[in-house]
């Protein structure tokens, strides 16, 4: 069977016009799910974290009880928490009602820490724990940009927060 000749088309062209931009589309897509997947995984790290904490309050402590937490721990449980993010790009930082600010950036240089946290005179009922995060996300349609160079887009900083008293 012979095509009209009105019918005939250039597939490269039609490609080029269709073809590309809903690759585009589909990448661009793909990208922002995995930068709000992040940004949940995160957040729920962080909660976790402070679940953990407030969960060993000072009446954990009390006693024979040998349950006292410190920065490692909580660390960990945030980077065991924290599925596909690299833990020596997340930034955290602890706060007590009081000001008091332990640091870890990035989060690995604290998980071998040994100081009990929080400190003894913010731990009891009443007092919040703060812990706050932050991520710099890299988006990966940079890899398709002409050139390769990923600094043609900025990194989008992902921040977590969340404030949980202590209870016990």
């Amino acid at each position: 069977m012979t095509r009209n000749a009105k019918e005939r088309g250039s597939s490269a062209l039609e490609f080029a016009l269709l073809g590309i931009p809903l690759i585009f589309i589909l990448i661009s897509v793909a990208n922002m799910a995995l930068g709000m997947m992040t940004l949940h995984t995160m957040q729920e790290a962080v909660e976790q974290g402070a679940r953990y904490t407030v969960t060993h309050g000072a009446g954990c402590a009390s006693g024979s009880n040998t349950c006292a937490v410190t920065v490692g721990n909580i660390a960990t449980v945030i980077t065991n928490n924290a599925a596909g993010i690299a833990p020596g790009q997340l930034n955290v930082t602890l706060k007590t009602n009081s000001g008091a600010a332990t640091n870890c950036n990035p989060v690995t240089a604290c998980t071998s820490s040994s100081t009990t946290w929080p400190p003894s005179s913010d731990n009891s009922p009443g007092n919040d724990i703060i812990i706050s995060a932050s991520y710099a996300f890299n988006p990966m349609i940079a890899m398709f940009w002409p050139g390769g160079a990923s600094d043609s887009f900025s990194t989008t900083n992902f921040n977590a927060y969340t404030r949980q008293r202590l209870t016990f």
